[in-house]
């Protein structure tokens, strides 16, 4: 009898861990984990910003408030910034073009309204505006997207309608469109001067974004708190996860670095090479890179009759390590992309068919032979006519990271006979460098925060004096025709036209060679906490503030529910 109760006892046993182990499996199978609403994300940011009012905003701190707190008619789309097209509606669900391409007309969402719950209508568009254009406000101090709307005209058809007739054809308009709207209802009677010290720009802004400023006192903050705005017209399909963003404010990278480090705060973008590989040994902290619109450089000014000489640029980009110096652990350690172009990989418009600078130093010689240089007198560096192949390579001073490179640079050079001196320039000095080309070769870093990737202000002949940008001095008059035709072309039907049209420019570049495109640097973003979730970054980043394209989702917390 005692050994049936046992047999049975095992039976039920092996029953029980039969259903158990079933049950289980079922459960597996029948719960998922998916993201749930709540929680926050708080984020080291290196400066803090000295102004809330996005028509003021050029720091990183103040564009990245911009963009979260403030909307503009149209904005980055969210799949890739430098997709085709890049554009997408914002406060303007849809918007009408001209055979011209010189009016536009924005029709807005019914449903946008400002963080104090009143409608967005035309009156703000028109005062952000007229308000942009005010000569009372320097323009030291405006957004960079404030010079294409100077010549502007804009109207008023009716509360949900807006028309903007420029003064010519301007194809990357729809870029300058992300122009922040604030409310007239609110700032109407600030006077434009005063604009800059109003609550609304020191600590109280009222924005149209998905997240709004929590309120505080006024002062200096080491942190700004950024709840989730469940009015905004495209939280009605979709509410971002998070319930608050933190931003919080660093001195200086190293001590951001830190933070993320300590896990007082969940992430950072823009991390140091140096850092990102000490970061990078930790296995709980993820590393998400894409390029950065951009590019580092060794400008040729045109203006210095060695460097005009063809052979010597086609001999200096070839003893040009490239790879070398992307891959050198002082240098970018890995982070970046050999350059090619002035306008960069993930851009619609950049030329993939364009091939890739060869590092040849041997070939680099038989140029310079060919052409005349050599070493007639056995001190080792080339010479022609009595005059050496000896100039200065310019970097700034205060950045380390260049002034290595610029060292490096020199070397491979100075193998294949080309003697350099490098100069280090004040960082204080810089502009007035830039301004009056003072220089006979630079090694500077660019970068193009810009949505369209029009080059004219950098590369047109019409620019070769200050203020213009064009630092090299390149002159090329079928370049410049290229570049008109581009700005002319039509925003929309016109893209393909563009593009050719830009891929013809780069060829013209890469044979003339004004500059001496080194690397396209990645931006780099960490993310210190595992719980944090669906982070990601788009192809291109055009500006910092890109990071934060997916953040509607992004998550902090999870939850099981049952089903698929």
């Amino acid at each position: 009898m005692l050994n049936q109760t046992r047999w049975q006892a095992a039976l039920a046993g092996i029953g029980v861990l039969i259903i158990g182990t079933v049950l289980y499996l079922v459960s597996r199978q029948a719960f998922t984990e998916r993201p749930a609403r709540g929680g926050e994300y708080v984020e080291a940011i290196v400066g803090a910003p000295q102004t809330y009012n996005p028509l003021l905003a050029r720091t990183d701190a103040e564009l990245v408030l911009a963009r979260l707190l403030f909307s503009g008619l149209t904005r980055p789309a969210a799949g890739s910034a430098g997709g085709n097209p890049p554009i997408e509606g914002d406060l303007a669900e849809r918007w009408d073009v001209s055979e011209d391409a010189r009016t536009y007309t924005f029709h807005l969402r019914e449903g946008a309204r400002w963080h104090d719950d009143q409608p967005v209508t035309a009156d703000d568009v028109v005062f952000t505006v007229k308000l942009i254009q005010d000569p009372a406000i320097p323009d030291i101090q405006k957004t960079r997207l404030a010079g294409a709307w100077q010549k502007a005209t804009v109207e008023k058809v009716d509360d949900r309608t807006v028309r903007v007739v420029l003064a010519e054809a301007y194809a990357p308009f729809l870029s300058a469109a992300m122009l922040s709207i604030v409310p007239a209802h609110i700032l109407a009677e600030v006077p434009p001067e005063q604009l800059a010290l109003d609550r609304f720009s020191t600590f109280a802004p009222v924005g149209s974004g998905r997240f709004r400023l929590a309120p505080r006192d006024g002062g200096a903050a080491s942190e700004d708190r950024l709840m989730r705005f469940d009015q905004h017209w495209a939280n009605q399909g979709k509410q971002p996860y998070l319930d608050t963003v933190v931003l919080r404010y660093f001195e200086t990278p190293e001590e951001a670095v830190g933070a993320v480090g300590r896990r007082e705060v969940q992430g950072m973008g823009r991390v140091p090479p140096d850092a990102l590989d000490r970061l990078a040994n930790d296995d709980r902290i993820r590393v998400i890179e894409a390029l950065q619109s951009g590019y580092t450089a060794i400008y040729l000014n045109a203006s210095d009759p060695l460097l005009r000489n063809a052979s010597v640029r086609q001999a200096l980009s070839l003893a040009l390590d490239r790879d070398g110096l992307i891959q050198a652990k002082t240098l970018l350690g890995g982070h970046g992309v050999k350059g090619t172009s002035p306008i960069p990989p993930g851009s619609w418009a950049h030329n993939d068919a364009l091939p890739q600078p060869e590092f040849d130093p041997a070939k680099a010689a038989e140029v310079l032979d060919e052409a005349g240089w050599v070493d007639s007198d056995g001190d080792e560096i080339r010479d022609r006519d009595g005059q050496p192949l000896h100039f200065t390579l310019s970097v700034r001073g205060d950045n380390p990271l260049l002034v290595d490179m610029a060292g490096q640079v020199q070397k491979g050079w100075r193998a294949v006979g080309i003697q350099v001196d490098v100069q280090e320039i004040q960082g204080a000095n810089l502009a007035a460098t830039l301004g009056t080309r003072a220089f006979s070769a630079l090694l500077f870093s660019v970068e193009l925060p810009y949505y369209d990737p029009d080059p004219y202000a950098l590369w047109h002949s019409s620019q070769i004096t200050a203020p213009g940008q064009n630092y090299a001095g390149f002159n090329s008059p079928d370049a410049d025709q290229l570049l008109v035709d581009a700005r002319r072309a039509h925003p929309i039907q016109g893209q393909p036209e563009r593009r050719e049209l830009y891929n013809r420019f780069q060829v013209i570049f890469a044979e003339q060679l004004p500059a001496l495109i080194i690397a396209y640097p990645a931006y780099t973003y960490v993310v210190a906490d595992p719980a944090i979730g669906n982070v990601q970054l788009p192809s291109l980043v055009v500006q910092p503030a890109d990071r934060f394209l997916s953040l509607p989702d992004w998550y902090a917390r999870t939850e099981r529910v049952f089903g698929r």
